[in-house]
C-alpha cells in the first residue's frame, strides 16, 4: 500500500496542474471541431457550455499556479451522482463525434467528501485516456456502485487496451515521455489522498476498466465520518465477471 504525504511536492503539483490544463485544452479543441458540424439546439448549447466551463476552470488553475501554487483545495461534501451528472457537457465535448459517453449511476444518494476540482480533473483524465485508446467509434461507461460504506466509481471503455507491462509503467510514471502515463499517476495520487483504492484492468484489443473505491460520508451520532477500509472490494460487477481473463493491476 502506498503511503500518503500531507505535503505535496511543489514540482509534482505543478506538473499535475499543467496536465489538467492540457486536458481542458483538449475539451475546447474537441468542442470546436464538433461546432464545424453546425449543430443546433441542445447539442450546440452543450458544446458552448463545455467551452465556457473549460475556460473558467483553466483560468482558476492558472491563477493558482501563478499565485502560491496548487496545494489542493478543501474537501467538500456532495452527492457523487449529482456531481458526475454535472460534468456531462465536459465529458461529451472531450469525447468528440465518435465516442459515446454513458452514465450509469447507482440508485440513491452517494455522499462523499472530496476536493471536487481534483475529482473533476481525474474524471477528465480518465475520459481523455479512454478517448486516446479508440481506433474506431466506441463507448465510455461511467458507473457508480454502492458497496456498504464505500462507493466504486468505474470508467470503462471498449478501446484497444494495453499490456500489463505498459499499464504498470503508466501507473508508476516509468515512461516519462508518455503524457498518458503521467496522467494515470495523477489519478493514483488523488485516490491515495482520498483514502481510497485504485484498480486498473486492461486487455489488448478489448478495452480497459479503471475502478476507484472511495469512502462514503456516514453520519454517526450527529457527526460525519468517512467509512473504513472496503469489506467487499473483491465483489465484481457484472461487466467485470465477463472479463475474467483480463490483466489486472492494483495501485
Amino acid at each position: 500500500m502506498h503511503s500518503v504525504s500531507l505535503h505535496r511536492d511543489p514540482d509534482i503539483s505543478t506538473r499535475e496542474t499543467i496536465h489538467d490544463l492540457r486536458n481542458l485544452f483538449g475539451v475546447v479543441a474537441s468542442a470546436r471541431h464538433m461546432l464545424d458540424d453546425r449543430p443546433t439546439g441542445d447539442r450546440r448549447t452543450l458544446l458552448l457550455d463545455a467551452i465556457e466551463d473549460a475556460a473558467l476552470r483553466g483560468g482558476r488553475l492558472t491563477s493558482a499556479m501563478l499565485g502560491q501554487g496548487r496545494s489542493g483545495g478543501a474537501a467538500t461534501r456532495f452527492d457523487l451522482n449529482e456531481h458526475l451528472a454535472g460534468l456531462g457537457s465536459l465529458m461529451r465535448a472531450r469525447a468528440g463525434r465518435h465516442v459515446e459517453i454513458r452514465f450509469e449511476p447507482a440508485a440513491g444518494p452517494l455522499p462523499v467528501k472530496l476536493d471536487p476540482a481534483d475529482l473533476d480533473a481525474v474524471i477528465l483524465e480518465l475520459v481523455s485516456n479512454a478517448c486516446a485508446a479508440f481506433v474506431k467509434p466506441g463507448v465510455i461507461r461511467i458507473q457508480t456502485r454502492r458497496l456498504g460504506g464505500r462507493v466504486r466509481l468505474i470508467v470503462a471503455d471498449n478501446g484497444r487496451g494495453v499490456s500489463a507491462a505498459e499499464l504498470h509503467a503508466a501507473l508508476h510514471g516509468f515512461e516519462q515521455s508518455s503524457v498518458n502515463g503521467s496522467g494515470l499517476v495523477r489519478v493514483r495520487h488523488f485516490v491515495e489522498t482520498a483514502h481510497g483504492r485504485l484498480r486498473f484492468r486492461s486487455r489488448e484489443n478489448r478495452g480497459s476498466i479503471a475502478s476507484l473505491n472511495l469512502p462514503l460520508v456516514l453520519k454517526v451520532a450527529g457527526a460525519e465520518t468517512a467509512a473504513t477500509a472496503p469489506t467487499r472490494w473483491n465483489r465484481k460487477t457484472r461487466k467485470e465477471i465477463g472479463h475474467e481473463k483480463r490483466q489486472s493491476i492494483t495501485a
